[in-house]
């Protein structure tokens, strides 16, 4: 990869990149006839056409087959914009025998897409399908961890008199927030074969059916004429996939869509200048998405605790905030965003001490090979991560460890291989708890913690996060959390580089935009602007 000097970055900050990870362009299609005609973009007869950096539908084989942006499913509980869990087929919930019983009551006059009612039942076939099936990837968010990760040591869920019942071995402080979103949601039994795969499309409850999918290019949705809640105002709704960047915006100002969704739909270096131009409405809302930059502790140079510290200390973080980002991120601190309120611990940022990381590095000895950072080339298509790498390889090079960028397609594989030393990406979570964060990527036995070589082992983090896990006061858990954080800050197995805000972007023409935490835009709230 061609290198380019720090000064050169600087003077190209705000220009829009190219991206590098376009998809394949293979064919599959759901087998639903598209009612409506029309391949163009604009708005036409109830139509609206809108992009996204990646593909929101993942296909049979996928635990969800869609992405919950899509509008085609619903959850039980879903966010707010606060992170927050509120009703959504779940119209209540209560708790009992002190968050080992949890009850959630359903909405009423609900049915499916293919007309059947939704029951508790139906809900009790999707989680034991979940638990059946797991643990198992998806584009979206994976079963990967095993369900204790989302519903905690559950013993049985059942129907009770039209409501579902979870219970749990041991307390859960926050089942309706672990439950939020994906690992919660609700289709017909109909729609899964024996394996657990879906045996057709998918069939929600939600404001949208899926009517067609080509993969990699583009997914049509139809109204679905038996949603329980207001008709949607666009008939049909055609969601392309442009990788890009550039493409994305070019597409939006010729008039071929007429809005970016999903996280990075706009490259911080193009919010300004897209937002300047008043035919456009430019929704920036703050999200749970984190740059982190991991360290592969597995093996030498960052098995040095010095090092991490070296590296961590060298990092500008206000600096790629405000410039590399364009004022669309807050300078990283806790290892929890602030999307997650008093969870996140409120101490001191880390400073960013460049003589006392050259210090460190030289008290610890200098690695004979640069060090990689790896980046992943899809990515780059959603965040400025080739400029963010080199400004992070100048840093540490300046710190007295040489470095590499690295930008690759499979990183999973590479991870895996152990053949990394840093790698730098953004993560956010499929629900409103933190739990996931913790369970998921860095206790002991996390599955991204032992596959992908970060070689964090901490008893004390293990059990920190266990007991916040259970403990149903409030503020136990606040200090069990903030303990946690302070010992990852110690560690440094991942350090948060930055918060970022999820800007999106519609025409004036196109109003109803919402956006959550998230960064689910409700594709069932968007309304023409006359």
């Amino acid at each position: 990869m061609r290198r380019r000097a720090l000064i050169m970055l600087l003077a190209f900050l705000g220009a829009v990149l190219a991206a590098c990870g376009a998809q394949n362009g293979a064919q599959d299609s759901v087998q639903n006839s598209v009612q409506d005609g029309g391949q163009n973009g604009g708005q036409d007869g109830g139509q609206l056409t809108l992009a996204a950096p990646r593909d929101l539908v993942a296909g049979p084989q996928d635990p969800y087959y869609t992405h919950q942006t899509l509008r085609v499913w619903e959850p039980l509980v879903t966010v707010d914009d606060r992170l927050r869990p509120v009703p959504a087929l779940a119209a209540s919930w209560e708790s009992a025998q002190d968050g080992r019983r949890w009850t959630f009551t359903l909405r009423e006059g609900v049915r499916f897409s293919d007309g059947t009612t939704l029951t508790a039942e139906a809900v009790v076939a999707n989680i034991e399908r979940f638990r059946r099936i797991a643990p198992r990837p998806s584009a979206f968010f994976s079963l990967d961890a095993g369900m204790e990760a989302a519903y905690g040591k559950l013993t049985g869920v059942r129907a009770e008199a039209g409501k579902v019942a979870f219970t749990l071995e041991e307390p859960v402080a926050d089942l309706p927030g672990r439950l939020a979103g994906f690992f919660s949601m609700v289709q017909s039994p109909k729609a899964f074969a024996a394996s657990g795969d879906f045996a057709g499309g998918p069939v929600g409850t939600g404001p949208y059916t899926l009517a067609e999918w080509v993969k990699g290019q583009r997914a049509v949705l139809t109204a679905n004429p038996h949603y329980h809640g207001a008709a949607p105002a666009y008939r049909r709704i055609e969601v392309r996939v442009i990788p890009d960047a550039n493409a994305r915006v070019a597409a939006l100002q010729a008039g071929e869509v007429d809005g970016l969704i999903d996280k990075g739909a706009l490259l911080p270096g193009q919010v300004a200048a897209v937002a300047a131009d008043s035919a456009y409405r430019v929704v920036r809302s703050p999200s749970v998405l984190t740059h982190y930059l991991t360290f592969n502790a597995s093996r030498e140079p960052f098995s040095d605790p010095r090092l991490r510290e070296a590296a961590d200390l060298a990092i500008d973080r206000r600096a790629i905030a405000e410039k590399l980002l364009a004022g669309t991120a807050r300078p990283g601190g806790a290892f929890l965003s602030p999307a997650f309120g008093d969870l996140a611990d409120p101490g001191p940022a880390p400073a960013c001490d460049p003589a006392r990381a050259r210090e460190l590095v030289t008290a610890a000895g200098a690695p004979a090979e640069p060090v990689t950072i790896l980046v992943s080339s899809a990515e780059t298509g959603q965040f400025p991560y080739t400029d963010v790498a080199e400004v992070l390889r100048a840093a540490l090079e300046q710190a007295g460890l040489p470095a590499k960028v690295s930008v690759v397609e499979a990183t999973k594989s590479v991870m895996e291989a152990g053949d990394y030393d840093l790698f730098l990406s953004a993560y956010s979570v499929p629900n409103g708890d933190a739990d996931y964060l913790f369970r998921r990527f860095l206790r002991s036995d996390a599955a991204w913690n032992v596959e992908r070589r970060l070689g964090y082992r901490s008893p004390e983090f293990d059990e920190l996060i266990d007991r916040a896990a259970t403990t149903t006061d409030a503020d136990a858990r606040r200090d069990l959390y903030h303990r946690a954080q302070r010992l990852l800050a110690a560690d440094r197995p991942m350090v948060p580089l930055a918060y970022q805000d999820n800007p999106i972007v519609t025409t004036a023409k196109v109003g109803g935009v919402t956006q959550n935490a998230a960064y689910v835009v409700d594709l069932g709230k968007l309304v023409p602007v006359r």
